[in-house]
């Protein structure tokens, strides 16, 4: 049996005979009845700070961000023209790294809405 997956992906399947298949296409494989022969370990959860998906959720994460490095005040956390430097931003919200773009845009709004 040769299932080909949503994804692209095809795996051909011999009764009785273990096949690898990529953890992508398990979900598909469970629905046509193909079982694993060994149990499937859960990935490991990680306790550290999640990164929001959401917009809305994000740009609160960043506006709470700007807001404690705008109150601390330290001058090493901000670059020559003002705006948080990338790697302070990342170490305060507890993510891998930032998009210079998401956060120069989120600062702008950030600042207009302290202007009103």
């Amino acid at each position: 049996m040769t299932v080909v997956s949503k994804s692209g992906r095809s795996v051909e399947f011999e009764k009785g005979v273990p096949t690898f298949a990529p953890a992508q296409m398990h979900a598909e494989l469970i629905q046509y009845g193909i079982v694993p022969a060994e149990e499937i370990p859960e990935p490991p959860e990680d306790d550290g700070p999640k990164e929001p998906s959401v917009p809305m959720e994000r740009e609160a994460a960043f506006f709470a961000a700007f807001e404690k490095l705008a109150l601390r005040g330290k001058r090493g956390d901000f670059s020559g023209t003002g705006i948080p430097h990338s790697a302070v931003l990342a170490k305060e919200l507890g993510w891998a790294e930032i998009n210079t773009k998401e956060r120069d845009l989120l600062w702008q709004k950030f600042n207009a809405d302290k202007a009103l």
